[in-house]
């Protein structure tokens, strides 16, 4: 399915200026350089990260 697992962190500034670093959810790097993200927060919710690929034009046709 997945190649590399990484941890979403939420991080949260107090008004001390100190900044708390609070997991939040995985995100998994899939073969194809893709990514797929679950949040503690929205737990029935995946999202999915894509590299955007150029929108084609008349321009660019011809």
């Amino acid at each position: 399915m997945s190649t590399k697992r990484h941890t979403i962190y939420v991080i949260d500034t107090a008004d001390n200026g100190k900044s708390y670093w609070n997991r939040g959810g995985v995100a998994f790097e899939n073969k194809d350089g893709s990514f797929t993200f679950k949040l503690d927060i929205l737990p029935q919710t995946k999202f999915q990260l894509r590299e955007e690929k150029p929108v084609a034009t008349e321009e660019a046709a011809e």
